[in-house]
């Protein structure tokens, strides 16, 4: 029997995202007779940390777990704990991200990790660095591998990424790989030399596994008797679930009778709440935090929503796609790639009055949500043979 390949997988964290649940979804389903796979992570944390098979080596984190914990907090703890390098590497770190675009900040700071952080402790058959920013970074160079991947998963313009910066991280990959055509399409236009090694790998979904897991258990226990909506995102700014509060609001006072669940965590949820407490949307808006099986909400509601103002190829869309709920997304760049507005969802302007114009039609005419179910219904979204493309990319990555 052929010794198997080494890879090694890099990601910052495993809490709750599209990208964490996604990397999950491809280590479960790694084929694990051709290829030994270890897992660094920045920070050995999240949501899915525990749900990394067993089959995976998960190695000691990059960082100390007080490295992650509020600067006030982080810099006396860490030095107290015996890392007074990491505690002004942090404290730095702290400073580099005050301001700037997200490009401007994560170049900064890596300038600064990339002097403090070990290199990988052996030579891999390949490195698959599966987000941008620090672990594509760490990838090429703390990694010596025979071939080198990467993953951006949303659209390289409007995720506001710095081009200068990475643009030699992209030439010294042997493939970079994104979620969609539109994506795709993306990264040539800003690295129009290197268009032969970009690739499209959609996210996998099993449409088995998730029907399975929305009957699990109950989602909803509140009673509540109208409309409900449901969006699944990290909160924060990208996702747009500011834009679409005031929709919510709106449509209440009107009488359209309707409740907005939102699944997630993020750096604007204190934000979100006082914009909720400030507009008296507390009967309207409910924050439901973290969800290790959110897929009973899915199954449970009327209709899913995705006001981002980008995305790459939205997972939590896919999924709710796959459980037949009515789709109402925001025109980010990308979202005529999952749904066919006036087909099985709606496309609306990224606006306050997009949001709350189309969510007006799909809440007060059943007949329009039963359609786009139906459409959706007659689809089957199984994928597993995408993580093909990745075994191919890894064997012939240097030819």
């Amino acid at each position: 029997m052929p010794e198997r390949k080494k890879i090694l997988f890099v990601n910052y964290s495993l809490h709750s995202g599209g990208i964490e649940k996604s990397l999950v979804t491809v280590l479960s389903l790694f084929d694990d007779k051709n290829y030994e796979v270890d897992l660094q992570l920045f920070a050995n944390e999240g949501l899915f940390f525990s749900r990394v098979p067993e089959k995976v080596h998960v190695l000691p984190p990059l960082f100390p777990r007080e490295y992650r914990l509020n600067i006030r907090k982080a810099f006396p703890t860490l030095v107290f704990s015996g890392h007074p390098l990491l505690a002004f590497c942090r404290l730095l770190v702290s400073l580099a991200g005050l301001r700037g675009t997200m490009g401007e900040r994560l170049s900064r700071m890596w300038e600064i990790e990339r002097r403090f952080v070990r290199p990988a402790g052996e030579r891999y058959d390949a490195v698959v660095a599966f987000m941008e920013g620090q672990p594509l970074y760490y990838a090429v160079e703390k990694v010596n591998a025979g071939v080198k991947i990467g993953f951006i998963h949303g659209d390289y313009t409007a995720m506001g990424l710095c081009r200068n910066f990475d643009l030699p991280y992209v030439a010294k990959l042997d493939a970079l790989c994104t979620v969609s055509e539109s994506c795709k399409t993306a990264l040539e236009k800003t690295f129009p030399g290197y268009s032969e090694k970009f690739h499209v790998i959609y996210n996998i979904i099993s449409s088995n596994f998730l029907r399975s897991m929305a009957e699990r258990e109950k989602g909803f226990d509140d009673g509540y008797a109208g409309i409900r909506v449901l969006s699944i995102a990290r909160l924060s700014h990208q996702k747009g679930l500011d834009l679409a509060m005031p929709a919510v609001v709106a449509l209440n006072r009107k009488g359209t009778r309707l409740r907005w669940y939102v699944i997630g965590v993020g750096p604007e949820e204190e934000s979100l709440k006082q914009q909720a407490a400030q507009l008296g949307a507390e009967d309207c808006v409910v924050f439901l935090g973290e969800r290790g099986n959110p897929y009973p909400f899915v199954r449970e509601c009327d209709i899913y929503m995705q006001p981002s103002r980008f995305e790459g190829k939205a997972i939590a869309v896919d999924e709710a796609m796959v459980l037949c709920r009515p789709i109402l997304l925001t025109d980010f760049s990308t979202a005529s790639d999952q749904i066919t507005s006036g087909e099985n969802g709606l496309i609306v302007p990224m606006t306050t009055e997009g949001v709350e114009q189309g969510l007006e039609s799909l809440a007060k005419d059943g007949e329009l949500r039963e359609k786009y179910a139906r459409a959706l219904s007659g689809c089957d979204f199984t994928n597993e043979d995408e993580i093909n493309k990745l075994y191919a990319l890894i064997e012939n990555g240097k030819q």
